[in-house]
């Protein structure tokens, strides 16, 4: 005679989804973005990149640490098809101006850059742990204006931070290799061989020609962040690094 089958009753409880406390906790103080799809960007289209660093680290304008980003920007200027044209060191972020056929490319570049550069600062801080904790947040760059925008935030980030005078140039960005200053900086602020690091000659029409009809930067403009900085035009939830540090 078969026996009839109990089906036993569980509590089954669902974990996580939308309810206050979940989802993975943030690495640092401050949270970071959401992992969202990032947005689509064209061939011709270069992206404005942030990296933040993580949080109580030393800075990354200062002595060796200094030293160990040029080499690196320097290394990966032209990699896995991502091409470093401009960038900006930051004590605790670095902007990066970048073209690439796509975001493969973007994404084998920075991992090329930065998981050596974390092992190296690592080492040289005498640490273990993440260095750069967060996705890099990125922007893509789709009109002239905005290549100008980028162009003039990156280049003048050490202004909007209070460390570079109104009348000089950020020796810790690639402006002083810069040909779109309207009239260059006393040259007294100028090391006769400043030490910048290696980088891409630009090949999109956006950052070689398009800008440009929208006027030369001047030495004194400060930088404004750009009001589409961690949203897209095509996608407003696009993935993003968080921008606090910008």
């Amino acid at each position: 005679m078969r026996r009839k089958v109990q089906q036993l009753a569980f509590d089954f409880r669902q974990h996580g989804g939308k309810r206050k406390g979940a989802g993975r906790k943030p690495r640092n103080a401050k949270p970071g973005m959401p992992h969202r799809q990032r947005s689509k960007k064209k061939r011709g289209e270069p992206l404005h990149i942030t990296v933040r660093l993580a949080d109580a680290l030393p800075s990354l304008r200062r002595g060796g640490a200094q030293k160990l980003v040029l080499a690196a920007l320097s290394a990966s200027s032209d990699r896995h098809g991502m091409r470093i044209i401009h960038y900006s060191i930051q004590a605790n972020h670095l902007h990066l101006l970048v073209e690439a056929d796509d975001r493969k490319c973007v994404a084998r570049g920075m991992n090329a850059l930065l998981s050596p550069l974390a092992r190296a600062l690592n080492k040289l801080w005498g640490r273990r742990g993440k260095v750069f904790p967060e996705r890099y947040h990125d922007e893509v760059i789709s009109t002239p204006t905005q290549a100008r925008n980028a162009l003039r935030y990156v280049l003048q980030n050490g202004k909007k931070h209070g460390v570079v005078p109104s009348s000089s140039i950020d020796l810790c960005s690639s402006a002083p290799v810069f040909d779109g200053w309207t009239q260059g900086p006393p040259v007294a602020s100028i090391p006769s061989a400043p030490v910048v690091a290696v980088v891409a000659p630009a090949s999109t029409w956006l950052l070689t020609t398009g800008w440009r009809r929208q006027g030369l930067l001047d030495i004194h403009e400060l930088p404004q962040r750009n009001k589409h900085a961690g949203r897209s035009r095509a996608n407003p939830a696009h993935s993003s690094r968080r921008g606090t540090s910008r």
